[in-house]
């Protein structure tokens, strides 16, 4: 298929290097008409659209190209492939910006690809092909070529190799292989339908484990909070006040906990409830600020609370659940 749509535009070459200006055709409907390779089927095959089909953009100047039967994704997010020439039909994979595909039919409205394991139909208005895909191709193995060349470590002198003669068989396979892997080298490719689901299913587990270990890593902070905060149970409850030793009110308790780590709270319980960010009481761990209505405390762990009481038990700790919850702060 390839070479047949390489000898199509081979062809075009020939018949179109006498000409002096590019040629602008418009595209028409040949659904029911047996598919040709070349510029025929760009004249052909093309459904009229917004955007005309220029022909010298498919035209092989001189020699043939070697990505002259490739295109690539112009687009700015992802190009669908999709099972059938349709909007209506399902899609089987995605281009994503500048990904390459071969082409596998003639250039129309819709273009057959194969692009990695993927092959399907996409909107030619969204692919480039022709000379620009070469031009494409290059560009981008030139930006290959740079990276590679920045990486690269100098390499040590490699003794030279002994004959292979006899050997010449599985060299040719190899080389074979290297040629039909050079494309994967070299260009990214679709991404298929499955290989999404579960690309997004792993980023989401991952997401997940990663969640987990920052709150576990927030529960071990939260826990040096309460333990610092433990210290001072028995303290007084003095209304107004800051100090963990000679006396402080809820508010001021919580403050002056949460800044010996480093972290400055607002000054009343009131303003405390937009502070860091809030999560549900069934998912509360040791460390959290727990609000209510004209009260704070810090989250303990299993159901409780430390807190300033009032003036006649002091500092001390309470059933987290004493009152209606308003809410809990999460501020490391």
């Amino acid at each position: 298929m390839y070479s047949n749509l390489r000898k199509g535009l081979f062809l075009v070459t020939f018949s179109g290097a006498a000409m002096m200006c590019p040629i602008t055709a418009h595209g028409a409907d040949t659904q029911d008409k047996e598919p040709r390779i070349g510029i025929e089927e760009v004249l052909d095959s093309c459904i009229a659209s917004e955007k005309d089909i220029t022909i010298e953009n498919y035209l092989v100047p001189g020699k043939k190209g070697k990505y002259l039967d490739m295109a690539f994704a112009d687009v700015e997010t992802f190009l669908y492939i999709r099972s059938e020439p349709t909007t209506r039909c399902d899609w089987v994979g995605k281009l994503y910006p500048n990904d390459a595909a071969q082409i596998m039919g003639p250039v129309g409205e819709w273009t057959k690809v194969r692009s990695g394991k993927v092959t399907g139909y996409v909107y030619s208005k969204y692919i480039t092909v022709g000379k620009k895909a070469e031009e494409t191709a290059q560009e981008i193995i030139k930006k290959s070529k740079e990276k590679k060349s920045e990486k690269k470590e100098p390499e040590k002198e490699k003794p030279e190799k002994e004959s292979l003669a006899s050997n010449e068989p599985a060299a040719e396979n190899a080389g074979a292989d290297a040629a039909e892997n050079e494309l994967e080298q070299l260009f990214e490719f679709a991404e298929s339908k499955e290989d999404e689901e579960k690309r997004l299913e792993k980023e989401a587990e991952e997401k997940k484990k990663k969640e987990e270990e920052e709150a576990k890593e927030k529960a071990g902070s939260g826990q040096a909070v309460v333990d610092y905060a433990c210290q001072f149970i028995g303290n007084p409850y003095v209304w107004g006040g800051t100090s963990l030793t000679n006396g402080a009110d809820c508010s001021g308790f919580v403050q002056s906990v949460y800044k010996h780590f480093g972290v400055n709270l607002p000054r009343t319980s009131g303003a405390m409830r937009g502070s860091g960010k809030g999560v549900s009481y069934s998912d509360a761990i040791p460390g959290d600020i727990v609000c209510y209505s004209g009260h704070v405390g810090i989250y303990m762990g299993n159901g409780k609370i430390v807190n300033a009481i009032n003036s006649s038990k002091g500092i001390g700790v309470l059933s987290a659940t004493y009152a209606n919850i308003v809410t809990v702060r999460r501020v490391l």
